[in-house]
């Protein structure tokens, strides 16, 4: 071989390891904007869960069940029901929404077949925290001067639309507002009574934090003996195991 051709095979060979390193690089680039993109979706797409879009389902699921308002609470099913579940909850505790969005259905079923009597406790826990706040003073201004029926659906709502810890403060009064209508629950009496706090409530509920113990969201009793403390997961076992024994 002649030394020109050689140097025209040695450049040919050079061309086309360069084009496969290009190549390569070019489909490094695209893996990982691919990457990028996804990641960016899934981060989107939990936040809208998470932090106040339509999230979780809003059905209450209480088609046949007895929905009724206590001084404090709400309660879903027959008391005659052979198995009593009551949950303390702060409408801030992400272990609360985990919890209601993995028991909602499953605890409004079985209660409309009579297999289960749920007592929903609301708390102001998180006291630094505003939404905590301002959500208890709604659903108290609607267990109180509306339906039972709207109070729950107003519940479902706060879960629903739950923010991080860290935008607590960014939800506003007209936001509430909202949810107190689209639960059903706007008058002018729960107006009235949402403009400012229902310091009596809020005494009521802190006496009964300090009657029971209360020092955690969500604690859960089940025919009158509470669950240890553990994972969600493991309280929603031991909520379905109870139902399904019972």
């Amino acid at each position: 071989m002649s030394k020109q051709s050689r140097e025209l095979a040695r450049s040919e060979r050079a061309a086309a390891i360069r084009a496969e390193q290009a190549r390569k690089e070019r489909n490094r680039r695209v893996a990982l904007i691919g990457g990028i993109v996804l990641l960016l979706c899934a981060i989107v797409a939990a936040g809208a869960w998470y932090g106040g879009g339509s999230g979780s389902k809003a059905s209450t699921g209480t088609a046949g069940a007895h929905v009724a308002a206590g001084p404090t609470s709400l309660q879903v099913g027959k008391s005659s029901a052979p198995v009593k579940v009551v949950i303390y909850e702060d409408f801030q505790c992400p272990y609360c929404r985990e919890l209601e969005s993995s028991t909602r259905d499953f605890l409004r079923e079985n209660a409309a077949k009579g297999k289960v009597y749920v007592e929903y406790q609301p708390i102001f826990l998180l006291t630094q925290e505003p939404y905590s706040e301002k959500a208890l003073n709604a659903w108290a201004a609607v267990l109180q001067h509306s339906t039972p029926q709207a109070a729950l659906k107003l519940h479902d709502l706060f879960y629903d639309h739950q923010p991080y810890e860290q935008d607590s403060g960014q939800v506003t009064d007209s936001q509430i507002a909202g949810w107190v209508k689209d639960a059903g629950g706007d008058n002018s009496q729960v107006r009235t009574a949402m403009a400012t706090r229902d310091a009596g409530f809020f005494t009521k509920v802190d006496q009964i934090m300090s009657d029971k113990n209360i020092d955690s969201t969500p604690t859960i009793f089940i025919d009158g003996k509470e669950l240890p403390q553990a994972t969600v997961p493991q309280l929603v076992t031991e909520i379905e195991d109870a139902v399904g024994k019972g």
